[in-house]
């Protein structure tokens, strides 16, 4: 009964241990992206904009690499820029859940339920260290955003 009752009390501490790691990520393309990765060309692809800024928050630059659909934007550690922002910019990409700019929100309670935080017309979904931040308006998702917590 004891090896038993060890065995579950493992199995549990293993899997509240998966949960606590899950964060929100966006898959395109059979690519994975994550929140707070290295930032790579190799992985990212080539952008077709480009933008920094003096980081308010850390030695070094905030940058913004802009491709066909959305943004991504670092932020510098330790000399590696980590990934910070995933900035959606048109319909033509959704998320790895399948939710995209212009659906209703019907549409979002429906693929993330009700857990959200909401500030006016701000809706964020928290998993670990990352946001997922909506914004609502007239019923329909204009602003999706995937933001690491730094």
């Amino acid at each position: 009964m004891k090896k038993i009752l060890l065995i579950l009390c493992l199995f549990l501490l293993v899997g509240c241990g998966k949960a606590a790691n899950k964060v929100y990520s966006l898959t395109l393309n059979n690519k994975t992206f994550y929140l707070g990765e290295e930032y790579t060309k190799e992985k990212y692809g080539e952008s077709i904009g480009y933008s920094e800024v003096s980081s308010c928050a850390f030695e070094g630059l905030d940058k913004t690499y802009k491709y066909d659909h959305y943004e991504v934007t670092t932020y510098p550690v330790d000399g590696k820029d980590k990934v910070y922002l995933i900035y959606f910019l048109d319909d033509e990409i959704s998320t790895t859940e399948g939710l995209k700019l212009s659906d209703s929100y019907n549409d979002m309670i429906s693929k993330y339920g009700e857990k959200y935080k909401k500030e006016g017309n701000l809706y964020t979904y928290t998993l670990g260290k990352t946001n997922l931040n909506i914004i609502v308006e007239n019923g329909f998702v204009t602003s999706i955003e995937y933001a690491h917590e730094i």
